[in-house]
């Protein structure tokens, strides 16, 4: 064999050997980097994928990972102005302080523990917001962040100059106070 040839037969062999390896050699976690039932790997997307990401996807029960793909199918599923209406209200979640995304969390957890009734008002409530004109709506939520720091008897008497409030039957009242005021865990007045 001359050097020329030798050279060639080199040259040939360095191209074709990552081609070769790229198709015998499975990348790590190339399918489920990218979600993707196939198997076939995406090196941008496998190298856009943070390490910590593909371990805990790895480590992942089977069970889960189809739900989060399922997920992931149905996000993309949604028309683009829900999708993009989704997005606007997880940025102005992140946005809020902590406190308030703290308070609304406990919310969230006192509706889950109420009765039929008791979200039946909560609904009432927010039904209510939810009609006001954006600075109505913004002031009512300020004077309700006022009424909290505010002592339980003089709460009660500031919340009935709200004629929304005023409206309520006894029961649902103190419904309201509840949702509105009460710690996390505490039980609704009802149940």
């Amino acid at each position: 064999m001359t050097p020329r040839t030798f050279r060639f037969a080199r040259a040939i062999g360095l191209a074709f050997f990552p081609a070769l390896l790229w198709v015998l050699l499975p990348l790590p976690g190339g399918a489920v980097a990218r979600g993707v039932e196939t198997g076939t790997p995406d090196r941008r997307i496998v190298d856009n994928v943070p390490r910590e990401r593909l371990e805990r996807w790895r480590a992942m029960p089977p069970e889960e990972r189809e739900r989060i793909r399922e997920r992931y199918h149905r996000w993309k599923e949604l028309p683009p102005e829900k999708r993009e209406r989704i997005r606007e209200r997880h940025r102005r979640w992140r946005e809020l302080p902590e406190e308030q995304r703290s308070y609304l969390k406990d919310r969230r957890e006192l509706l889950k523990s109420a009765g039929p009734e008791d979200r039946a008002v909560v609904r009432k409530f927010f039904a209510r917001m939810r009609s006001l004109p954006p600075e109505e709506r913004s002031a009512t939520r300020q004077r309700i962040r006022e009424w909290r720091s505010l002592p339980p008897g003089e709460r009660e008497e500031a919340m009935r100059s709200w004629g929304f409030y005023r409206d309520l039957s006894g029961p649902e009242r103190e419904t309201l106070r509840w949702f509105l005021f009460a710690r996390p865990g505490e039980r609704p007045p009802r149940g």
